[in-house]
């Protein structure tokens, strides 16, 4: 189970701030310590309310985008469209990735 969470938090920290450095072209190290930092929060909060009290997905990724747009907003310094976007993106990608993986597994 730690390996599963492991990885997931690995392969959600690095395509997030790969998407934020694909649109922000910003310097890669602090795209990547504020995805760090934002999903060191969001994913095992995510995880522990999906398994515990809400076993519904699309509610979930919904408030972990709610939570994430916040967070860029505060940390990245982007206007609030810009934030909602890349954390819709962000999110995006790595739940699809996620759910190719884990097909996969």
């Amino acid at each position: 189970m730690i390996y599963f969470f492991i990885t997931a938090w690995v392969l959600t920290v690095s395509l997030e701030a790969v998407v934020w450095w694909i649109f922000l072209k910003g310097k890669p190290g602090p795209l990547v310590f504020y995805s760090v930092l934002i999903n060191s929060l969001t994913l095992p909060l995510a995880q522990y309310l999906y398994l515990n009290f809400l076993d519904n997905l699309l509610v979930m990724a919904l408030l972990v985008v709610l939570v994430e747009t916040i967070l860029i907003y505060l940390l990245l310094r982007v206007r609030p469209r810009q934030a909602f976007y890349l954390a819709v993106l962000a999110n995006l990608v790595s739940a699809l990735v996620g759910l190719l993986v884990v097909g996969l597994w």
